[in-house]
């Protein structure tokens, strides 16, 4: 059984089903039935119908049952809910089906169709465009949604009055009802009212006139394709109408005009009217920008800019083709936006296109009554078809940039109180802004070197010969259109400041168009050109820049422009002494997109003078050869053959200048080596980010791309009385933006020296490896987050600033593990300062780094006046590098006597320690305590106390340190020293109860280290075991004892020495006393090894007292 089938129930012999008609018997059979053009409908759209929709039945014969109507489908949105789609077939307002259908059991299974009885009627709303809005709208998205919303209640009524007027009170009813005629239930007919409605009805008709359903041969004139031809027609014949007639004020016209959307806003004298659309004009090579976007108010049209009563209209020929070739709207839309026009679209881009239309016009108006004046001087001079292509074009290029510096030195002069403004200066920027107009409109399309290749477009004739090859025509072209580009944006800030108020026209000017220059030899000639190198030899690498490099008027795609000015310059030698001759030269500042380097380029309106200050001295002068004349605002370039270009500037030309110079070589320069430096690493980073809560700024606060690194090792060179040394000064940082930036910005700090090295490794965005390094100077902290492209990278200048891994020729001893590290500063008895602990790490590693042994010519050893040594202690949070660059007798080394593993070591101030620590694992106050002891390391002797694992990891770190190998180490029961009276022969003994007893060992030199416990004289001694010592072996009192007979060795110092507990090996005191020492040992086992690692000759006691007894 079927949930669809509302008749299911009934329970009824079947019968069997008639073949389905073929399609092509539907459309082309000649006995057509005489259907209305309701059940027409019907039957088209039957097929495709949802079945959700689909809740009636099928009506076999309609006089055999008659079916109640369903109920009423009401489309009325666009989108219908899910609960408008779903409609039950037994409602509240028809009866049910059992009590309609007699009980005739003896008739055939029926067969219902699902959706008959339906009814469709179009939407009433204006159809949706969903053309608007996407990534490349100009409008913001409210805007969008506002004017729709706004453009379907202006629509809908729009189309239903000129519908009801159209139609001569006729209307098209649709009735999809496929009952028996006129059976409607009392519900009105639903209307028509859209026109793309009309045209999907009308696109129906594909066939012949005797197709299925065929609005357009119904030859009557209320039919539906009569109708909407009718409709079209009127449309098109207004549209036609308005666009030949002269267009008079935008107020005189109904806001239903069909052609509202193209008329060009009115600007009259009296008052700002409201235009009712902005007005684009046809795309150009360079888009003028508007000088401020904020001075354009999009409510309402045009802003009053200046003296709004200024302005005048433009032409209407040049409007309404602007406008017809802008705003021509798609075909297939055109008959809905003529019906049915929606407010105007306002955005900054059209309003300032449309300003600066209305500008460029004006100012050509003005500039009109100099072209005749211009054309004559410039004929006078030389002819104009015969003077090249290059000379114009450049000539063209010197007077916009000349009208434009004047307008500019005018402009100031205004907002400066302190200045007049003079009417004359803005008189001769108008006037030289009008040179370069009338050659770039006039000259440059006429010349023959451009109408030699036919009538087309500039566009198209750059392509044609950029496929030829000319690439110096097509570089020329380009310039052109710069110019015009540039020149339509000057005119905008024209207009918005008033200038051409404030000029008179009959104010005296200078209209000539060649700027006359001297005649020099030839060897002056080439020198000036460019085409002169320093190198004695014929130069064929390649040709100088050209006009077009020199003459930026922006920024291009492979400069950076920063500006120009105009100076005056004379060319000197040191031979000739005739007058000098006064030249003025432009000159712009430029910088190479792929360098960091600033070019000055200095050229003449001819091609006379074109020297460039670059960075190759091979090939022209550099800011080297460049003596600045501070006090008389110029400086002199040395040229090639020994000629000097003197340059003389405006003071504040000359401050600009000067700025620009040395900002840009400092920048430069912070990526070179200074004294002392050298570079350990570089890279460019994928991404950097500083971060600096002061002002001003240092650098960008947003995160730049591909910005260089580099890290250099500071050193200075120490000289004592061994010689001479480099000794480690932390390092410095330096961050420079990428050259593809037009603002250098740079960053440099000292790391590792006197502070902590405060870092983080964290990951960016997507993953990437990142550093973060923290700086604290000045009173305040700063942040670089550094981004890298690889893992390795990040590792690798991370390794350098804890100099944790060996460099080339350096070995490492193997990671020795620690239970307890510590810095301490010793106690000061003189000012009754006791021991301070300023650093310590729970647990860690400990490994050594130094360069290969080689034979050293000072004797004391590889391990002393190393450069390389360095012991390097990492914990969970940070670690300590010490740097063991120490002289003889520097390095002094103590022994714990209760802990077997203990060992300290004691050295003078340095400045070499380096403390690094992870910012996010320590407090604040941890970080401000290391800097503290970093400061107070510089000045005074520290004392670092190892508590390894093992005794063997002691003993390895000892020997990597001290460069002795441990032969033995234990702990003797008794240490005494019998030590003889002066005259009497009377021995006094001085005995410590327990000794860390040591003997070491370097190449051949032995020597024996004692550290004493409860001894009054002294903490340790350490003397030299040479193989004439005599050592005679003894047991008493179940102790295993050994005599070195007449030691020779330094008593203890006293406690009055901060060092009175370490000994140093490479430099033992002198051995002022000779007297027996006594060592006793609980095991038999250490006295022989002790035996063992002695040089000298081991024999039983003597019972006879020493001979010198």
């Amino acid at each position: 059984m079927s949930a669809d089938d509302p008749f299911s129930f009934v329970d009824t012999e079947r019968k069997p089903a008639s073949k389905k008609a073929h399609w092509r018997d539907k459309l082309f059979s000649r006995d057509k039935p005489k259907n209305t053009a309701d059940q027409q409908v019907e039957a088209f759209l039957a097929p495709v119908r949802s079945k959700s929709l689909s809740h009636g039945g099928h009506s076999v014969s309609t006089t055999q049952r008659e079916i109640p109507a369903p109920p009423r489908l009401d489309v009325s949105q666009r989108w219908p809910s899910h609960e408008s789609q779903t409609v039950s077939p037994i409602s509240g307002s028809s009866p049910p089906f059992d009590a309609q259908l007699p009980a005739v059991p003896t008739l055939p299974p029926l067969k219902i169709r699902k959706n008959k009885g339906l009814r469709v009627k179009f939407t009433d709303g204006a159809p949706v465009c969903i053309g608007e809005g996407g990534d490349e709208s100009e409008e913001p998205t409210i805007e969008i949604s506002l004017n729709r919303n706004r453009s379907y209640s202006e629509s809908s009524g729009r189309l239903d009055g000129a519908d009801n007027s159209q139609s001569g009170g006729h209307q098209l009813r649709l009735d999809t009802s496929l009952s028996d005629g006129g059976s409607q239930g009392g519900r009105t007919p639903l209307l028509i009212k859209n026109t793309q409605d009309a045209d999907f009805l009308m696109a129906l008709n594909l066939g012949e006139s005797g197709s299925r359903l065929s609005f357009r041969a119904s030859p009557g004139a209320d039919s539906v394709a009569q109708r909407v031809r009718a409709k079209m027609e009127v449309e098109e014949g207004r549209a036609l109408q308005q666009k030949y007639e002269d267009p008079t004020s935008p107020n005189e016209r109904t806001p239903e005009s069909p052609t509202s959307l193209y008329e060009t806003p009115q600007i009259t004298e009296p008052e700002p009217a409201t235009p009712p659309s902005p007005l684009r004009t046809p795309p150009s090579p360079q888009k003028p920008r508007l000088t401020n976007p904020a001075d354009v108010v999009p409510s309402s049209g045009l802003p009053p800019i200046g003296n709004t009563k200024t302005l005048s209209p433009p032409k209407p020929e040049l409007l309404r083709n602007a406008a017809s070739e802008d705003l021509r709207p798609p075909s297939r839309e055109s008959p809905l936006k003529s019906a049915s026009p929606q407010p105007p679209k306002y955005s900054l881009r059209s309003i300032a296109n449309q300003f600066g239309e209305v500008a460029f016009v004006e100012f050509k108006e003005h500039v009109g009554r100099y072209k005749d004046v211009i054309e004559a001087s410039a004929e006078s001079a030389k002819p104009l078809m015969e003077t090249s292509l290059t000379e114009w074009v450049r000539a063209g290029v010197w007077w916009f940039m000349r009208g434009k510096k004047r307008l500019e030195a005018y402009a100031r002069s205004r907002s400066r109180p302190d200045s007049r403004s003079s009417p004359e200066m803005a008189q001769q920027a108008v006037v030289d802004l009008a040179k370069a107009l009338w050659i770039n409109e006039t000259i440059v399309p006429q010349h023959p070197e451009v109408t030699r290749y036919g009538a087309m477009s500039i566009d198209a004739l750059i392509a044609v010969v950029s496929t030829t090859g000319d690439k110096q025509l097509a570089d020329l072209l380009g310039v052109y259109q710069s110019v015009l580009s540039h020149l339509r944006s000057l005119t905008v800030s024209i207009k918005r400041n008033n200038i051409l108020s404030a000029v008179h026209p009959e104010t005296q000017c200078d209209t000539s168009v060649w700027v006359r220059y001297p005649f020099f030899a030839q060897d002056v000639s080439a020198v000036l050109s460019g085409a002169t190198s320093r190198s004695m030899l014929l130069d064929n690498s390649g040709k100088g820049p050209t006009f077009v490099q020199m003459m930026p008027l922006g920024d291009n795609s492979r400069h950076f422009s920063y500006g120009n000015m105009f100076v005056d310059v004379s060319v000197s030698s040191s031979e000739d002494d005739d007058q000098q001759f006064s030249m003025p030269c432009a000159l712009s500042i430029i910088r190479d997109r792929a360098d960091w380097y600033v070019l000055a380029a200095i050229t003449s309106q001819s091609d006379l003078v074109n020297v460039m200050i670059q960075p190759d001295k091979k090939k022209g002068p550099t800011w080297d050869d460049v003596n600045w004349q501070v006090r008389t605002h110029s400086m002199r370039v040395k040229l090639p053959r020994g000629f000097e270009l003197d340059v003389m500037f405006k003071e504040d030309d000359f401050k600009m200048l000067w700025n620009i110079v040395n900002y840009t070589l400092k920048t430069e320069a912070s990526l070179q080596p200074e004294a002392g430096e050298s570079v350990i690493f570089e890279c460019t980073l994928k991404q950097f980010q500083y971060m600096d809560p002061g002002t001003p700024k240092a650098f960008p606060p947003e995160a730049i791309e591909r910005c260089r690194v580099r890290l250099f090792e500071r050193s200075v060179t120490v000289t004592e009385g061994t010689g001479t040394r480099s000794a480690h000064r932390g390092f410095r940082i330096s961050v420079l933006t990428t050259p593809k930036v037009k603002t250098l910005s740079s960053v440099r700090h000292i790391l590792g020296h006197g502070a902590p090295v405060l870092f983080g490794l964290l990951r960016g965005e997507d993953g990437a490896p990142a550093l973060v390094l923290k700086v604290n100077e000045d009173g305040r902290s700063r942040s670089m987050l550094m981004t890298f492209q690889e893992t390795r990278e990040r590792t690798n200048l991370h390794s350098l600033l804890l100099a944790m891994l060996p460099k080339q020729r350096e070995l490492k001893v193997a990671d020795i593990p620690l239970r307890a590290y510590t810095i301490e500063q010793p106690a000061d008895r003189f000012n009754g300062q006791p021991p301070k602990q300023h650093l310590q790490f729970p647990a860690g590693t400990v490994c050594v780094i130094d360069q290969e042994h080689d034979y050293v010519e000072h004797g004391y050893g590889p391990t002393v006046l190393s450069e390389h040594l360095r012991a390097f202690i990492a914990s969970e949070w940070g670690s300590v590098t010490d740097r063991l660059n120490l002289g003889p007798g520097e390095l002094k080394l103590g022994l714990d006597i209760n802990n077997r593993t203990g060992l300290s070591l004691y050295r003078p101030a340095q400045q070499d320690l380096t403390v690094s620590a992870a910012e996010n694992l320590i407090p604040p106050e941890t970080q401000d305590k290391l800097a503290d002891f970093l400061q107070i390391a510089m000045t005074k002797p520290m004392i670092r106390r190892f508590d390894f694992m093992t005794v063997k990891g002691l003993h390895e770190f000892e020997k990597a340190v001290t460069g002795f190998t441990v032969l033995f180490d234990s702990v003797a029961s008794s240490f005494m020293i019998s030590r003889r009276r002066m005259v009497v022969p009377i021995t006094k003994k001085w005995e410590s109860t327990m000794a860390r007893i040591q003997i070491v060992r370097q190449d051949k030199v032995v020597q024996l280290l004692a550290f004493l416990n409860d001894f009054s004289h002294g903490k340790c001694l350490n003397f030299v075991l040479k193989s004439t010592d005599i050592i005679e072996a003894f047991n008493r009192s179940g102790k295993y004892g050994v005599r070195i007979v007449d030691a020779k060795f330094a008593l203890p110092k006293t406690d009055d020495d901060p060092s009175s507990d370490f000994v140093c090996l490479d430099m033992p005191e002198y051995p002022s006393e000779h007297d027996d020492i006594t060592i006793a040992f609980d095991t038999e086992a250490d006295r022989f090894n002790f035996q063992s690692a002695a040089p000298g000759s081991v024999r039983e006691p003597s019972r006879m007292g020493s001979l010198r007894r």
